[in-house]
């Protein structure tokens, strides 16, 4: 059986603990503020109030009893959380670890804020093209279930592009939601997409990336191999200009993504594959809640 490692835990604890009054708000399903007229469910009738909004009036219950009637509703209680898991070849390369092991921590530590939270909590994973679907559920078991599928699967040849994942979920989402995407988001533009989706989900871009891809901690040279395309190569990491080119690509993407977060109502956390993610991600939704 896949057993949580002892940091994972405590940062789940973490999440727990302050999301009661923050991100419970986002995990637990108070968000008014963040689906506006959404999230209410039909409760009752009852007999009109001076200071009671006119828009719930039922003007045919009204016009049955005589009796001005409004209807009463209720928050619903319950939000849809989805972790969309990029596991195309690019996640299986890391300087400490592999970028999909890093991802599957993540979607174990959204998983088990979920279940403590009592929501249903679902899995997709893709590549350049919907790989995997685990449907929602609320336990601890489908949470190890979760991270062994984002563990295992093959990514070799597995080339990136985001946007059909975001049309599934689209199309397959019918209660608002909550969609992570876990990503290093070396992939096409998928603005367009994101934009379409992110008008009835909430959207979160988790950018999980190598410093390595910066042009960090580079020295020698190096034999690369691309395991989107197969293909092998040289990299001098002892070259400046190497060195420099990288730097500059992963600061134009970190841009281009929080433009495009800022854009389409998303937002965006870079996290660092040698730094604490999970520290990090706590204290990102700790933030995030407190906006609210």
């Amino acid at each position: 059986m896949l057993v949580f490692r002892d940091k994972l835990l405590h940062a789940a604890s973490l999440l727990e603990i302050r999301s009661r009054r923050n991100i419970a708000s986002l995990l637990a399903g108070d968000y008014r503020s963040t689906f506006r007229g959404s999230g209410m469910q039909f409760k009752e009738f009852r007999t009109y109030e001076p200071g009671d909004d006119i828009r719930h009036m039922s003007w045919t219950v009204t016009a049955r009893t005589g009796k001005p009637t409004v209807k009463v509703y209720e928050e619903e209680r319950e939000l849809n959380i989805v972790a969309l898991v990029d596991a195309s070849g690019s996640t299986a390369v890391g300087s400490t670890q592999r970028k999909i092991d890093m991802y599957a921590e993540i979607t174990a530590l959204l998983g088990l804020a979920a279940v403590r939270a009592g929501d249903p909590f679902s899995v997709v994973l893709f590549s350049d093209k919907v790989l995997a679907h685990l449907p929602a559920h609320r336990s601890t078991e489908h949470v190890r279930q979760a991270m062994s599928l984002v563990q295992n699967q093959p990514l070799a040849g597995e080339a990136s592009d985001l946007r059909p994942a975001l049309s599934y979920l689209r199309r397959a989402l019918k209660p608002r939601s909550l969609i992570l995407v876990v990503s290093d988001f070396l992939m096409p533009s998928f603005g367009l997409e994101l934009r379409a989706l992110a008008t009835r989900h909430e959207v979160v871009l988790l950018h999980g990336f190598d410093v390595a891809e910066a042009g960090e901690g580079l020295s020698g040279v190096y034999r690369v191999w691309d395991p989107e395309s197969g293909r092998f190569g040289l990299l001098d990491g002892g070259s400046r200009g190497a060195r420099a080119r990288l730097a500059e690509y992963q600061a134009k993407l970190v841009q281009e993504l929080q433009d495009l977060g800022r854009n389409c109502g998303a937002d965006y956390l870079p996290l660092r594959v040698e730094d604490d993610y999970l520290k990090s991600l706590v204290h990102f939704f700790h933030q995030r809640g407190a906006r609210r």
